[in-house]
């Protein structure tokens, strides 16, 4: 049995003649471990479902199961609680708290949850130790988005989406990043799915699900995995 299900998932906008399907019939198995990528164009539906696994929207109509537990019929507070203990964003733009230095923005993420990494490991393993009083305007993109990573890890998140997490940031440090996402995967008790236009972050995903109009295209398995310095940017 697969630890996340989405089961004929619709995201519906607007009715009758302004109806948009932003999402349509989506099936999707997911599992721990698993380094995932969504593929698809600008407004094919790729942010849509990793809000919706993210507990940020909720779907029309289907079901999102983790575990047999149907996150679609949780209440405003039960998902506010799902999003905090279970999921681990990070957002192409970083999202940081410029008041607040590199080592701050990750203890915040661990308020008011128990059993979390220890902020200043967390930090170091994304190659940050000597970084951590720093604050953002003093980063690089690079260094940001490794904090924006080590921010979701210190939660020890089952589920990591990322969206677009390369998107503005060099090829080397994309790499980076990359293998970073790729080796957590293998490492921590999570499934990490990340969510771009880029095909070329797609070929070193262990599974890649291809979407287009607010449908799977293809979901398949990535039968020639390249190691992330075999990409050529």
């Amino acid at each position: 049995m697969s630890y996340i299900s989405l089961n004929n998932i619709c995201k519906y906008y607007g009715e009758n003649e302004t109806l948009v399907k932003a999402l349509d019939d989506i099936n999707i198995d997911l599992n721990k471990k698993e380094f995932v990528v969504i593929l698809g164009p600008s407004g094919a539906g790729k942010t849509t479902i990793l809000n919706i696994l993210g507990g940020m929207d909720v779907a029309t109509s289907g079901s999102y199961l983790i575990n047999n537990d149907d996150v679609c019929k949780y209440n405003n507070k039960e998902l506010a609680r799902f999003r905090r203990e279970k999921i681990g964003f990070v957002f192409q733009f970083y999202n940081l708290m410029n008041n607040l230095t590199a080592l701050e923005n990750v203890i915040l993420a661990t308020k008011h949850l128990n059993n979390t990494l220890d902020p200043l490991d967390v930090l170091n393993k994304v190659g940050l130790k000597d970084r951590i009083n720093n604050f953002p305007s003093a980063l690089s993109g690079g260094e940001q988005q490794r904090v924006s990573i080590a921010r979701a890890l210190v939660k020890k998140p089952e589920i990591l989406l990322c969206d677009e997490p390369t998107g503005a940031l060099d090829s080397k440090t994309g790499k980076n990043i990359i293998q970073l996402l790729k080796d957590l995967a293998k490492t921590e008790d999570s499934a990490v799915i990340v969510v771009t236009h880029n095909a070329k972050i797609a070929q070193v995903a262990d599974r890649i699900i291809h979407i287009n109009d607010g449908k799977i295209i293809k979901d398949e398995l990535n039968k020639d995995i390249k190691e992330v310095n075999e990409i050529v940017w």
